[in-house]
């Protein structure tokens, strides 16, 4: 039997455990009037994940730290969209296929009034409406009930060029149509697109509406490798604790997750900035990756939009800002610039460093790493897409399993005792109740004298702080 089939085997068998349990838990929740709501979320997770159960790779990060453009170099194609302002705002899945076609899902009624309760919590948090003012003054309130609640959609182009603009519809913040967007995959006949294998676009971790957010860190649960693009500037706290996350989320398969410093390219001097960000970054991550080697290997600095210029200089003889390459070339070492260039024609330059450029596009290409993060998740991931894809299921089966035993076993026990409690005679009843009223009394002795420590700290800082004051006065 192949190891496909082992897969489809083990995900059949889940779905038929997976029914016996739910009418299990339906049986318990009426007999002891109970709740298993958090149990109900992991089966639902479970359930999920066995719907399409293959190997899937998502690419996380803050609004703006280059996802989309580096999904567009793997596959050499600007097929993600992309814009000063940001984009992704749903879940954009690339599956590799024949045809090109899209699968476009909407949100549902109940769906989009989560979205708008986040929506109120943010304007509430931040004291501005941003969101708001940009769905209303996009037009998209207009075309709301065409979109809300509708059935999924296929979407069949004739050609690339076709694919890119609806993407762009779909998913674009110039688009009014994208707020209504839950859910969109791309299925993208590109030879660099890995087949077998779902490459995801996520919202922003930290986008305005904190609901498209949270689609972000749930699907980082679901995913079975994820890259993590940060801006190669900063590692900022929040972006610390989302790649300990996902730390979390791998156990002890680190090869999994890889960490993309990004936009090394608007760096003063890329290369040595990167070199000390990076020893930066390793102090905090070496923790995380435990093994010196993936610290190494998996942190990387990369340049998206360097490489993806190169494609465009390769495919069409020029590119948008062809002075970046340079650049960025030069700093590490690879001149474009002819000898005695300050004696020719601007013109000649010109031509001559593109043919300069297109003749070492394989040394730049090498320097914007974009080609051995490729490598890395087609060697250690990609290679093994089976066997990763069928060792997350049975772990995530056995972990939600290992949470409903748990809350069937705590309802079991505390049902014992109200029974027990329910058997006492009245004396016994008065000597229990006594007993738990002396435990609180304990408790409130305990923070009594917690509150009066907290005082007596307090009222020495002002003290002090008193007689600083008066010093500095003198």
């Amino acid at each position: 039997m192949s190891a496909l089939e082992k897969l489809q085997n083990e995900v059949e068998r889940q779905k038929r455990k997976i029914a016996e349990i739910e009418k299990s838990i339906e049986t318990v929740e009426k007999e002891f009037n109970v709740q298993f709501d958090n149990e109900r979320s992991d089966i639902k997770a479970q359930k999920y994940l066995a719907d399409d159960p293959g190997l899937q790779i998502a690419i996380v990060g803050t609004i703006k730290a280059g996802k989309s453009t580096f999904i567009n170099a793997l596959f050499e194609e600007n097929i993600a969209s992309t814009d000063v302002t940001p984009e992704t705002a749903s879940l954009t899945k690339f599956k590799y296929s024949s045809q090109n076609k899209l699968l476009v899902k909407f949100y549902n009624k109940k769906e989009w009034e989560e979205l708008w309760e986040s929506v109120k919590e943010s304007e509430s948090r931040s004291k501005t409406k941003i969101f708001r003012e940009e769905f209303e003054s996009s037009g998209a309130k207009n075309i709301e009930s065409q979109y809300i609640g509708k059935s999924d959609e296929i979407i069949e182009v004739s050609n690339i060029e076709d694919l890119k603009n609806k993407v762009k519809e779909y998913t674009s913040k110039n688009s009014k149509i994208h707020y209504f967007v839950k859910e969109l995959t791309v299925y993208l006949n590109n030879e660099n697109m890995p087949k077998d294998v779902t490459i995801v676009d996520t919202p922003g971790l930290d986008d305005v509406v904190d609901y498209r957010s949270k689609i972000t860190r749930d699907y980082i649960k679901r995913a079975n490798a994820v890259i993590v693009c940060v801006d190669s500037s900063s590692l900022r706290n929040d972006e610390y604790l989302t790649i300990t996350k996902v730390f979390e989320n791998v156990g002890d398969d680190m090869y999994k997750v890889m960490i993309l410093g990004t936009k090394i390219d608007e760096k003063n001097n890329p290369k040595e900035d990167w070199r000390k960000q990076s020893e930066e970054w390793k102090k905090y991550l070496k923790d995380n990756f435990k093994d010196e080697n993936l610290l190494n290997n998996n942190i990387i600095g990369v340049s998206s939009y360097i490489f993806s210029n190169l494609i465009e200089l390769k495919n069409t003889g020029k590119c948008k800002k062809f002075n970046k390459i340079i650049e960025f070339a030069e700093n590490y070492g690879i001149n474009l610039t002819p000898e005695n260039s300050e004696d020719m024609p601007m013109k000649i330059v010109n031509e001559m460093q593109i043919k300069a450029a297109l003749e070492k596009s394989s040394k730049i290409r090498d320097i914007t790493n974009i080609e051995k993060v490729n490598s890395l998740m087609k060697g250690n991931i990609i290679s093994k897409g089976t066997d990763i894809a069928m060792k997350d299921l049975e772990s995530k089966y056995s972990n939600m399993i290992t949470n409903i035993s748990e809350r069937a076993k705590t309802i079991k026990d505390s049902n014992s005792q109200s029974r027990a409690s329910l058997d006492m005679d009245r004396k016994q009843q008065e000597e229990f109740k006594l007993m738990k009223n002396k435990e609180i009394e304990e408790i409130e002795k305990a923070m009594n004298g917690l509150n009066e420590a907290f005082d007596k700290i307090k009222n020495e800082w002002l003290n002090a702080n008193k007689k600083l004051k008066e010093a500095i006065k003198k």
